[in-house]
């Protein structure tokens, strides 16, 4: 008992160097994925079907590539049902991917980033209906300021395509969705965040590729692939881009599994203000005061949202461990013998 009492608080420990790890890796992943996509997506390369399953194609033979050299271990579907789980949840994330690359075409990347806070109240309005999670009346205030100052910030955009706002917005109720299915895949069947990846990319890259060709055109593709060919700054931006992407899935996949789905949009939030402000040097797009306000407030929706979520962990914490003082330590005990 000593030996285990003594054992948790490093546990814990690591368990935080690693949730630590991950997020971090997340938001450098992101700033790369997302300022390439506005690079690519501004004229070079504007095929926003082909290029997520372009992200789907790498991010498969990467992770093909670590179970080959023994990095991680090959895991398999151990069911039909859970089989379908996963393809369902390979097209949600395909397609909030594809919504997001799509909106660069109409918004600045720190509109997009700053309408993306709204993703923590789709998510947990998915959670109840996926994961069965009932939240907290607080847990809910938390998410106003949050979507709100998101709100604020795209009003304070001089000038504003509603219709990239829209494909945003979808993108955002898909992301949502996608995060609740990854935390019951992790968590209770148990799939692994490389494998899962896996199976997805396998999966959306099969729905992509026929679905690229019938919207942008074999022949569109096969003229911008050979423009890609020839200019070495294109093709380095596009390798960044789906490598970026790769990452990016996969770090999504271990914050999930380290802090869940709804803390994990929370902390996207925050993502999403330090990616704003990276575009913001790289492509001086325009910020008014009125930004500024609402990337303040999401901020503060998300300290205030970690802060109730901790107190909720706190007491739970507390009641389990009242609770085991409460119950007999001998099961005979308990009978009266």
């Amino acid at each position: 008992m000593k030996g285990a009492a003594e054992e948790a608080p490093v546990v814990a420990k690591r368990a935080k160097v690693r949730a630590f790890l991950s997020v971090a890796g997340w938001f450098v992943s992101t700033v790369v994925l997302i300022t390439m996509n506005k690079v690519l997506m501004g004229e070079h390369f504007a095929l926003p079907v082909f290029l997520t399953f372009l992200h789907m194609m790498v991010s498969f033979l990467w992770c093909e590539f670590s179970m080959t050299m023994g990095w991680t271990a090959r895991g398999a579907i151990k069911s039909r049902a859970e089989g379908w789980k996963v393809f369902f949840l390979s097209q949600v994330m395909a397609l909030s991917v594809l919504l997001a690359v799509a909106s660069f075409k109409y918004v600045d990347v720190s509109l997009e980033q700053a309408l993306a806070a709204s993703s923590p109240a789709f998510t947990a309005a998915m959670g109840v209906v996926i994961l069965k999670k009932r939240e907290r009346g607080k847990v809910w205030l938390t998410l106003l300021p949050v979507v709100g100052g998101a709100m604020i910030s795209a009003g304070g955009v001089p000038e504003v395509s509603w219709f990239g706002v829209t494909l945003v917005i979808l993108s955002n109720i898909a992301r949502g969705t996608k995060s609740c299915m990854q935390e019951l895949l992790l968590g209770k069947d148990a799939l692994d965040s490389i494998n899962l990846l896996r199976y997805m990319a396998a999966f959306s890259c099969l729905t992509l590729l026929p679905f690229s060709f019938v919207i942008e055109g074999p022949a569109i593709i096969m003229e911008r692939l050979s423009y890609v060919s020839r200019d070495g700054t294109i093709a380095a931006a596009l390798v960044a881009n789906c490598t970026g992407a790769f990452m990016v899935n996969l770090f999504q996949f271990q914050v999930t599994e380290n802090v869940g789905a709804l803390s994990m949009q929370v902390l996207g939030n925050l993502k999403n203000v330090f990616t704003s402000t990276v575009s913001v040097f790289v492509f001086r797009n325009a910020v008014t005061s009125l930004s500024i306000v609402g990337y303040g407030i999401t901020m503060a929706g998300a300290w205030w949202y970690n802060k109730e979520k901790n107190r909720e962990k706190a007491e739970a914490g507390k009641d389990t461990s009242q609770a085991s003082v409460a119950a007999p330590a001998d099961p005979e005990a308990a009978l009266g013998k």
